[in-house]
Parts: C-alpha cells; structure tokens; sequence
C-alpha cells in the first residue's frame, strides 16, 4: 500500500511526506483530493511477531471514532487494501507538547490552561469507558491556534471490557509516565491516566520527570512503585500551592487518593487559573529551584530506608520503552550469575535484497558478540533462537525459557534501513527498554559499531566485560566472514568454506569469532566426510592464533571440540576446567561437560551433566543433549519423550526430529523413521539423516531405493568407508557378488592406513566382506578398548564376527547390542542369516523372542501356502 517514494497513494488519499512512526505504523501527510483537505495517515506496519495488529488498528479506529471533540485528534476514514490496513486522521498543524515547550517558552498561565484542554479531552475519552495507557506528551499535539488534542490511541482500551489484543506480545504502557498499578500488571481504570496526566503536568510546570532522569529505564520504574517524588514546591517554588497540591495527588501511588476523574481536575486548574489572571512572563522552570528530581531521589537512595525492589511475575510495562523492573533488580534464579537473554530470530525473508540481508546478518553478528560480552547476561545460543524464526512471541519465549528477550528488527527502503532492538521481559512479554538508528543499507564496520553503541544505551546496568573481542578486520574480510557464517549449514561447500576462513585467519588472527566457526565446520566435515585430515587442518588452525587470545572462550571451545573428537579426555578435562572458571553460563558448562562424557561412553556422568544443565534452563536443546546421552546409553524409550517435548517447543527442531528417527531405526521402526525424515523433505537432510534414511530403506528391503540412497551419500560424502559397505551388503543381497567385492574393495582403499579406532574397525568390516577373515580379526584386536563399548562398534563387531565365522564371539556382541536396546529386526538381514538358523544361537533367540520373528513368520507363511 505505501512506498517511501512519495508522493504515492493510499486509497484516494494522495501521500506527500512521511511524518514519523511508532507503536504500530508510520504516519503521512496526504491530501483528500475529494474534499481539498489535508489528513494524516497512519498506516499498518509489518510485523512478522505480531498477529493481532490489524485488530489493534481497527480498535483504534473505532475508539477514536466514539470520541469526537475539538481536544482528540478526529478519525475521517479507514482505507483497507488487501491485508494493508491505514487510518485516516485529522492532520494537526503544529508540533509535540514537547517541543511546545521548548520552542515557545510558555508563561505559566498557559501551560495550565493547555493542561485543562488535555483534561477535557481525557474526561470525553472517559465517558466513553476508554482509557489511554499511553498518554504523554510525544501524544499531544499543538496547533498554531495553542489547541491541545490528545492523539495515538492505538494502545487505548475500553475498561469495562475485557479484550486480549494489547496482551499478545506485551503490556502497555510507556516507562516514563506508567501509573505503579500498570507497572504492577494491575487492573486499570481512568485514574491510570490521571497518574500520566500528573507526570506530564509535572514535566511541564517544573521542567523535570518527578521520577528523575536517570538512564536506567529499570532505576525510573523503580521509583515509580517504590519511591515518593519530591514535591512540585521544592522542584518550582513559584507554583501556587493549589497548584502543587494537585500535582502532588495526581502522582499518589494509592489511585484511591489520586482526583475522582479528568473533569474534576479541569475544574481545579479552572479556578487556578483564575488566580493567575493578569500574570504574564513566567519562565517554564523556576530559577529559585532548591532541588533536582534526579538529586532527590539519589540522595534517598544514599540516605533513606532499605531498598524494596520490585520482584515477581505481575510486573509489566510496554509498547516502545517499557520495562519490568522484577527480572533484573530481583533474583529469581539466585543459583546464576546473571540472567539468560536470547535474541528473537528474524522471520525468514523479512529483508528482500541481498544488500539487506547482509547488513541484517552484520546487525545480528554484532548483537551476539556484545551479548556474550556482558555482565550479569547470559547469552542463549542463537542457533536456538533460529529454529524458532517466524513463530509467535509467546511460543519462543517459552521455548528459549529465558528471562530476557533482545527483539531486533529491519525495516529497509532502498538505501537505509531503520533498525530498531526491543528489550524484553520474557514472562509478560513487556517491552522493557528500546532503541532506534538508521544505518545506510552498505554499511558494514560501521553498522556493528553504531549497534554497539545503541546497545550500551539500552544495557546501561550491564557493562562489558573486559576480555572484548579483537574486532581488526577490514570491511571486505567482515563481509566475507558473514557470508561464511550465513551459509555454514551448506555442507557441500564446507571445504570452500574452511579455505576461506584461512584466508581470513592470515588478515586478522586475533578475531576470535574464526576459531569457533571453522571448528564447528571442520568437526562437521570430519564426521560427515570420516577424513581425518580435517581434524589435522583444525589443529593447524588453531595453534596459529595469536597467544594474547588463547584465554578467549571461542578459542578454548575450538581445542576442546578437537580434543572430544579426539577422545583425549585429560586435555578435554583441562579445557572444560579452564571453560568453568571463564564461562558466565554454568548451564553451559555443563552441557559441554556432557556432550564430552557422552563421547567418551561415560554415560551416567553425561546424563548427570544434562540434568545439572536442564535444572539451569529448561531449553529444548538441554532436552535433546539428555535425549542422545539416553539414546546412546541404550534408553531409547526413555529419550522419547524428552524428545517430543523438545518437538513441542521447535516443531522444526532437525536435532531434535534427527535423534528420534534414529531411535526409531535403532528401535525396530524403520517405517516411522521413513516417515519423519520424509517430513523433514530432502534439502534438509543432513549427512546423518540421509544415512539413516538409507538404512530405513535397506532393512525394509527396498534394496532398489537403499542402493540409491547410499549412492547420493557417497556423493555427499566420499570418503565415506561404511556406505561403500553397505551398498555391498546389498549388491550381495540382489546375488550380484561381482558387484559386491567392487564395493568392498573400494572401502578398504578409502580407510587404508589410518590407525584410529574407527578406521580400523572399517578396515576389519571390508576385509570380512572380502572373504578375508585373519586381517579383519587382526583390526578388531587392534582396537582394543580404544573404541567406545556403544551400540554403534558392538554391532560392527558383531558383523566382523559373523561374516568371518566367529559365530560364538559374533553372539556376545549381538547380545550386548540387544542389551543396549537395538531391535531384533536389524539381525534379519542377510549377513546375521546364521542368528536365525544356528542352533548356536537358540539361547539368544530365546532370551529375546523378537529375534528372527519376521523369518519365522516368513517360514510358517510358506508352509501355509504349500511352499518350501
């Protein structure tokens, strides 16, 4: 419907400039060409969090539309265009109460009697049962004629009704005149606006907040609920005392001893009037002061009674620069040492251009780099916040389950964007602090500088530790950083990827960001490709940095990814101690701590540490860490659930979703484990999940589909010994051996040489498959106890055993897979035939019933039928 390129049109209205924006859209100026008027526009913003603001829109309108008098700014029209929504307003020409002020040095007599204005506009409100909850001076316009109308309804409601529509991402309420009920999350009334309408008279008959002017939002509210505001006769001693009387009542914290209503109050600034008849000149700030706002409260704090701060879960506050003040000068997690804060994921797509979206990822960047650097924050990780992008606020607050959430939002034009953050209150969802700031759509070091400095304008309490990240690359090497880090989940272009972080490694070594990236890439390679040389590369990497950064968090968890892979426990054990004493998320720590025991097969310590982790925050991805150290430990069943509920929170969780495929293979249901994979569709199949998908197919028999499914594998991953190996169970499956040795002969040739535990044990499976049983024995007792004693090496044991004749050593490792909760139905195929036929095997197929079901059942199928 809009277009910054005015002038444009909205319905038959003629836009010609834009006049500003907040709360919910941005308003123009525009011309009635059907009655030669002009009119202001305010028209719908998109927002991709907020599902109910067209509703909110069109509450105002018809709010606005009960309230005709000379003291609200008029509603003409509303113009619908599709899911565009825009109102159509009287256009005030004039400014702010604000700038009133200012520009025009009011006498005393006139600032009251534009008080009484607003007064009569709030009292017509009220007669309608409608309160404003926003009223302060940025919503009072003032014409050249000194004409007061109250403006900006969009957070209004009806108090004798109860509607949801303000409730969906916040509270409402602006943090410098909320009334202490609305802080609280009280029921409101008329006499919430009185309580504004007296921070707003106070501002302007004394030149100060009567709450100060300290930076901290939290610190004001504070003072709202607890604090007494010094009185209006100590901040404008020339004040009638009438006058600062009334001021001193309308700022009451009981609403009981605030006036009755706004009409009541015009009558008393109508009588003191009267007294002021005859005077003229008055300054807008007495010059006789004895006493700044901020100076009292200050000097109370110093000097009076104990501090009584704010805490529990009924504090909100709203819409712009709101705050709650319970989550961050109370303590409702007394076991931490600061409050978790995640970042709201942009919805996908919500930037159009490429130009957009990378300086979108540059704000995002530096977002989580200042985030993971301050004191008292404990920054979730953001790879959570992302499977959640484009879901309802509320769902991803309870999902990220934490105290605090950084809102950051684009609203680009074709060469700036105008980026704004939201701090808010995770529980009620009240906007506690926001700032603002246009960066031009090419701009890159500096964007993530202005950024920074926004954020120490909303974190004021929240200082930046001293251990900063070395930011020295230039605006070419930041660029192609992002574009690294934007696609790291492309695995086809990960060796692309890793080239170009080393290139960026010899420009600016002591970016920290770069270790953490190309190990999490080169660890993912290893796995995915099972070429240990990608683990060499990240040693290499890593030993080039810089020394005055080896203290640094990013680097310490690269070498501690590299020693778990490595299942070097000592070093491991080193880092995660070093990690203990520098990370300020002990959850963190300990979800480390088991993802290093669950590596190395300690399973009870892994699942302690996940539990230690989940009792710190409750997130999905705590939930999915304690489901694979179950799953690994063989309680499948029991990581299920955890699983589901993880599920809950992050429908498209691939970790999540990955992990219960598996279990399902691992649990004898290939069917279900066809189906979620297929529910996640081909592009976001990682390696693993097309792995498993392969395998689902091949225990189903579906040898056409598992042969073509292991061939797109090996395309993805080459190096890959154990598909070539299994795509030569099934050329053998098909009676095709020629075909079968091809295979086999390929996977010996991929893992020659390599003396890990795990190259060895493919080594031992394609000598088998090759009919050659002494060196593939002679690779398995090369393992020894290297390997973990997991489902994964017993049951590759097993299939040495049983290809090679070892039936007796094969049963003990069938019987340690099934102990661990492997199903049966991965036995009933061709290599473990004997499991089924071997009267050797009778003990085993009787302590598990399961065992051979499906051949038995195949059996007595073909007697029934005459066959065999």
């Amino acid at each position: 419907m809009t277009s910054e390129q005015q002038p444009f049109y909205i319905g038959r209205y003629r836009a010609t400039a834009r006049l500003g924006a907040g709360g919910m859209g941005v308003v123009y100026l525009a011309t009635d060409e059907r009655l030669a008027r002009q009119v202001a526009i305010k028209c719908l913003q998109e927002n991709p969090t907020s599902t109910n603001a067209p509703q909110r829109i069109r509450q105002e309108a018809l709010l606005l539309a009960q309230l005709n008098h000379p003291n609200i700014v008029q509603i003409y029209d509303v113009v619908e265009d599709g899911d565009n929504l825009a109102l159509v307003m009287e256009f005030v020409d004039g400014c702010t109460l604000n700038q009133w002020q200012r520009e025009r040095t009011p006498s005393l007599r006139q600032r009251v009697a534009l008080l009484k204005q607003i007064c009569h506009g709030l009292a017509r409100a009220h007669s309608a049962g409608i309160i404003h909850r926003d009223l302060k001076a940025d919503n009072i316009l003032v014409d050249e004629n000194s004409t007061a109308k109250i403006t900006d309804f969009g957070i209004a409601k009806n108090w004798r009704e109860h509607s949801d529509l303000t409730r969906e991402q916040h509270i409402a309420g602006s943090w410098g005149a909320m009334s202490p009920e609305q802080a609280l999350g009280k029921p409101l009334d008329n006499r919430c606006d009185l309580f504004a309408l007296g921070v707003l008279a106070y501002r302007l008959l004394c030149g100060q907040n009567p709450f100060g002017d300290h930076e901290s939002p939290f610190v004001i509210v504070d003072r709202i609920v607890n604090s007494e505001h010094p009185p209006a006769s100590k901040l404008n001693p020339d004040l009638p005392p009438a006058l600062s009387q009334l001021l001193d009542r309308l700022l009451a914290k009981d609403p009981e001893k605030r006036p009755l209503h706004a009409s009541a109050v015009a009558e008393e600034l109508g009588n003191i009037l009267q007294q002021l008849a005859g005077e003229i000149g008055e300054s807008t700030t007495s010059l006789t002061a004895t006493v700044t706002a901020e100076a009292f409260h200050q000097r109370r704090q110093r000097f009076g009674s104990p501090r009584r701060w704010l805490v529990g879960g009924g504090i909100a506050a709203v819409a712009g620069s709101v705050l709650a003040g319970a989550l961050w000068l109370g303590q409702s997690k007394p076991a931490l040492s600061g409050q978790y804060i995640a970042i709201v994921a942009p919805a996908e797509n919500s930037l159009k251009t490429r130009e957009s979206r990378q300086l979108g990822n540059n704000v995002l960047s530096a977002l989580k780099q200042d985030l993971a650097n301050r004191e008292g924050l404990l920054l979730v990780p953001y790879s959570e916040s992302q499977q959640l992008a484009g879901k309802p606020l509320r769902d991803q607050a309870e999902a990220l389950n934490a105290d605090l959430l950084l809102h950051p939002s684009l609203s680009c034009s074709i060469e700036q964007c105008e980026t704004s953050v939201e701090l808010i209150d995770a529980d009620s969802l009240a906007v506690i602090a926001s700032r603002s700031t246009l960066l031009a759509v090419d701009e890159s070091t500096e964007s993530r500088a202005r950024m920074l400095q926004q954020m120490n304008k909303l974190l004021p309490a929240h200082a930046p530790r001293s251990r900063s990240v070395a930011f020295d690359l230039s605006e070419a090497d930041y660029e192609r950083y992002l574009r690294v880090f934007e696609n790291r989940d492309d695995d086809a272009h990960v060796p692309q990827y890793l080239d170009e972080l080393e290139q960026l490694q010899q420009h600016s070594p002591a970016f920290t960001p770069l270790y953490r990236l190309f190990a999490e890439l080169a660890i993912d390679q290893r796995y995915n490709s099972r070429n240990p040389a990608t683990t060499e590369r990240l040693e290499r990497f890593i030993d080039r940095a810089p020394a005055k950064i080896n203290d640094h968090p990013d680097v310490i968890s690269a070498r501690l990814r590299l020693a778990v892979y490595r299942e070097d426990r000592a070093t491991a054990e080193q880092l995660l101690e070093r990690l203990k004493l520098i990370l300020p998320d002990r959850a963190n720590y300990h979800f480390l701590k088991a993802a290093f025991h669950q590596h190395l097969g300690d399973y009870d310590e892994a699942l302690a540490n996940a539990d230690r982790a989940l009792t710190l925050r409750r997130s999905y991805t705590h939930m999915v860490q304690k489901a694979m150290a179950l799953s690994a430990g063989g309680q499948m069943d029991a990581a299920k659930p955890l699983l589901r509920q993880a599920l809950a929170m992050s429908e498209n969780n691939i970790d999540a979703l990955s992990l219960l495929a598996a279990n399902e293979l691992d649990a004898g249901n290939p069917q279900e484990t066809l189906r979620l994979l297929g529910n996640l569709g081909p592009d976001n199949l990682g390696p693993m999940d097309l792995y498993n998908l392969c395998l689902a197919h091949y225990i189903e028999r579906q040898f056409e589909q598992a042969d073509q499914c292991f061939a797109n594998q090996s395309k993805r991953s080459p190096g890959d010994a154990e598909t070539l190996l299994y795509r030569a169970e099934i050329a053998n499956a098909q009676q095709n051996p020629e075909r079968a040795r091809i295979f086999a002969e390929q996977a010996l040739a991929t893992v020659e040489g390599r003396d890990d535990w795990e190259g060895l044990l493919m080594q031992a499976r394609a000598h088998a498959e090759l009919g050659e049983a002494a060196p593939a024995i002679e690779k398995l007792i090369r393992i020894g106890r290297d390997a973990p004693d997991d489902i994964y090496v017993n049951f590759a044991r097993a299939q040495v055993y049983v290809t090679t004749g070892d039936l007796f050593s094969a049963k003990a490792h069938l019987r340690k897979t099934l102990d661990l909760g492997l199903s049966p139905i991965w036995f009933e195929t061709a290599p473990f035939a004997p499991v089924c036929e071997q009267e050797q095997f009778a003990d085993l197929r009787r302590d598990y019933p399961d065992l051979c079901s499906s051949a038995r059942m195949a059996r007595s199928n073909m007697t029934d039928t005459g066959e065999g």
